[in-house]
């Protein structure tokens, strides 16, 4: 497995030798990456990307070829082609991640590869072998207040205080934020742990997290 048999998505029909050669017609991708905005890929037992999300294209860098990849750089990309190699591997495949620099300028990634078990690869006729997920350590979790404030019936004002643990506030750097004192936000807080059912703040801002761009 090398580098340079990274292919981008739109290059489907190149890569994609058996299976369904319609990218919308793999319900194995469909129903594993259900949300746009998550940085995926669908890759083949030869490291080559079938299929990316929108996030993911964001993340991926672009040769002088014109054939996105992983990374520019070649010790990485040795690094990466290793964790990708041990996802899609015919015996025993097992997830693996790593974290690597796709290019000098750009900030550390986390790359996670993890096998699509061989039941559902028949299942599904999917050609895929392994599925990729990215993650920037630096990008913040979307907010989605409307749907905090249905799923919990949180108050306007505990929904504002969820909005900004989530953007990294602590309660101090929030009560300046809304300009009130911490005691106040003290039992905002405390309204929304029962109300969640979550007892640590690390925990809620986790569970927020999942619900995802609205």
């Amino acid at each position: 497995m090398t580098g340079v048999r990274t292919v981008v998505s739109t290059e489907w029909e190149k890569v994609a030798d058996h299976g369904s050669r319609d990218p919308g017609r793999d319900l194995y991708w469909q129903g594993c990456v259900d949300h746009a905005d998550e940085a995926a890929a669908l890759i083949d037992a030869g490291g080559r990307i079938l299929r990316t999300t929108a996030s993911c294209d964001a993340l991926l860098v672009t040769g002088g070829d014109g054939v996105a990849r992983w990374t520019l750089l070649p010790w990485e990309q040795a690094r990466v082609d290793t964790v990708l190699a041990r996802a899609t591997s015919e015996i025993a495949p097992k997830a693996a991640a790593l974290r690597y620099r796709a290019a000098p300028d750009r900030a550390l990634l986390i790359l996670i590869a993890r096998p699509v078990l061989s039941a559902m690869r028949l299942l599904h006729a999917t050609p895929g072998a392994a599925v990729v997920r990215l993650i920037d350590p630096l990008e913040r979790p979307v907010a989605a207040p409307e749907l905090w404030r249905e799923a919990f019936d949180l108050t306007r004002s505990e929904v504002a205080l969820a909005a900004l643990l989530m953007a990294g506030h602590s309660l101090e750097s929030a009560a300046a934020a809304r300009e009130c004192c911490q005691t106040t936000l003290r039992v905002h807080l405390r309204h929304i742990f029962v109300k969640t059912g979550v007892s640590r703040q690390a925990d809620l801002v986790s569970l927020l997290a999942r619900f995802g761009r609205e």
